[in-house]
Formats: structure tokens, sequence, C-alpha cells
């Protein structure tokens, strides 16, 4: 089975560019521009890694992203971060988050890749223990 990728982001045609790079990559792909969507995605099924922007319009994704970690801990070390403003990192966020690999938007394919496979693979290393978002 393959990697399964939750791909957060509002802008419609990067999200398709996204599941296309993803899937090319040999990756499951869903794709959500709402952050609800998103965690009823992750309420019905199971997910290897979720990238996730940073700026959308119904929440903020740090906040999205503690939402998510709470009621899935699993996830913590599975979530890579887009934004377009380098000044969207704030040294005011937990450890956690900070900890979160960031996708400088524009970035290339390459570079979601190389992040994402990279993410994966650390957090599926042995000494991490780390499953999924926890369905199973």
């Amino acid at each position: 089975m393959s990697a399964r990728v939750l791909v957060v982001d509002d802008e419609a045609s990067l999200r398709r560019t996204l599941e296309r790079a993803l899937r090319n990559l040999g990756l499951e792909v869903v794709s959500v521009g709402d952050p609800h969507l998103a965690y009823e995605m992750l309420d019905s099924a199971e997910y290897d890694l979720v990238l996730l922007d940073i700026h959308l319009p119904q929440m903020s994704g740090d906040a999205l992203f503690i939402a998510l970690v709470r009621r899935w801990p699993r996830l913590l070390g599975r979530v890579v971060l887009m934004t377009g403003d380098p000044w969207a990192i704030s040294s005011d966020w937990p450890p956690e988050l900070l900890r979160c690999p960031v996708l400088a938007k524009p970035f290339t394919l390459d570079q979601l890749g190389s992040t994402v496979l990279s993410t994966l693979a650390a957090a599926e290393a042995p000494d991490g223990q780390r499953k999924r978002n926890g369905h199973g």
C-alpha cells in the first residue's frame, strides 16, 4: 500500500497541481480546501502525512495543526507546512509546530517531492514508532 497524503489548501489550482505531483511519486492523495473537511477526512480514514497551508480563510493553519495533533497525536512529525508569507512562522508557536518542515511558496515540484518523501521516511523510521493518524 502506498502512503496516503491529505492536502489542505484553499487554492484549487494549487491543490490540483499538488495532487498530480504527489500521485506521480506513487502516493495516494486526497485534497480539501476547507479545514473542517480536513478534520472529517482524518476522522474517516487513515493518512500518513498532511500537507497544510498556513493561511486558510476559515482557520489559520497553526490553529488547525494544534487541533489535528490533539485529536490525532500520531500526526506529530507527519505534517508539512506551506506558506507564501515568509513572516508566517511565529516564534510563539509551540515547539511541535516549529519542528514541522516548511515549503515556502513558490516551491518546485522537486522540493515538494524531497520534503514529502523525507518527512514520510523520518516518520516511518523504526526508532520513531509513529503510526498513521490512528485508524486501523
